[in-house]
């Protein structure tokens, strides 16, 4: 038998039990597929990381992410994460890591981490880099969008949207608060909405979205079908949010900045903080940012 160590921490937070949950196995050097995937369910967060050497060795990691039902190309939260895990222990880092930046090999691509410290010495925050360009995809009408979140197609201010920056989202911008409070997810309706409007890469996901007078954008999202009735904090469906807002605004040369809150309806409050690069009104990048709190240290024996 084999012993594996693993952390779990919260994501997008500042407390305890709150952001979004998360398992990363620092050295998975001997795991095989079937067995990353059977921890993952067994775990049963959203995701769980799997750090592995790099194939490039000029990079800090391969990095790996499970739901409990499939592998994921990219997703913000499990990078966040995997970045404060290893930058507190660099001891656990595979590969090079050039002082606050370590690149994670993932299916999507080449993922940039940062660390931001205090005077303190403390760990502040971590950023990562979405690893591809925002790209918008297709529309849902509002009918079926509405439907999929069991709300009235009035509570709806647009139809809703697919877009990426590493993985696809249908974003749905809705009326009010009360509208962001009153969603829930219909599996009939997804599957509908996967069948005649999803995207061959994963299963469709929804964020709803409104935008409050204090500049904060208030989130859900829902993947049903992935196996995450509801997420406390999605960085990439974020990301791909902060890139269709800046594809919206007007500047053509521009830093915008966004803040995501989610996961209040779950009790288990995130933020998300997000910094969109435009230039001759292109997105050219997208950072995610937030605050992890450790929450379990421990061993796995297979």
């Amino acid at each position: 038998m084999s012993s594996y160590e693993f952390v779990t921490l919260d994501v997008f937070t500042q407390e305890r039990f709150g952001g979004n949950p998360l398992a990363v196995f620092p050295n998975a050097r001997g795991l095989t597929d079937v067995q990353m995937q059977n921890i993952a369910r067994e775990m049963n967060y959203s995701e769980s990381t799997f750090v592995l050497p790099p194939r490039d060795p000029r990079n800090a990691a391969e990095v790996r992410i499970f739901t409990p039902q499939s592998e994921l190309p990219f997703a913000g939260h499990p990078n966040v994460g995997t970045a404060w895990v290893l930058a507190q222990k660099p001891a656990w880092i595979p590969g090079m890591a050039s002082g606050e930046k370590m690149v994670f090999e993932e299916r999507a691509g080449l993922v940039e981490t940062y660390a931001t410290w205090l005077p303190s010495g403390e760990l502040s925050s971590c950023s990562i880099f979405a690893p591809q360009k925002f790209h918008s995809m297709h529309s849902i009408p509002k009918a079926a969008a509405a439907a999929c979140v069991s709300l009235p197609e009035e509570k709806l201010t647009d139809d809703a949207l697919v877009a990426s920056a590493g993985v696809p989202f249908a974003l749905a911008p809705v009326r009010n608060l009360e509208a962001v409070k009153m969603a829930k997810p219909d599996i009939a309706a997804f599957e509908y909405c996967s069948a005649n409007y999803g995207y061959p890469e994963e299963p469709l996901c929804m964020m709803i979205y409104y935008k409050s007078d204090s500049g904060i954008l208030h989130a859900r999202m829902f993947g049903p079908l992935a196996g995450i009735y509801e997420d406390p904090a999605t960085g990439a469906a974020s990301a791909a949010l902060a890139g269709l807002l800046a594809s919206a605004d007007s500047r053509l040369d521009a830093s915008l900045k966004y803040e995501v809150s989610q996961g209040v309806e779950m009790g288990r409050p995130s933020e998300i903080f997000l910094e969109v690069q435009k230039a001759a009104g292109v997105v050219e990048s997208i950072s995610v940012a937030g605050k992890c709190v450790p929450v379990i240290e421990g061993t796995l024996t297979i």
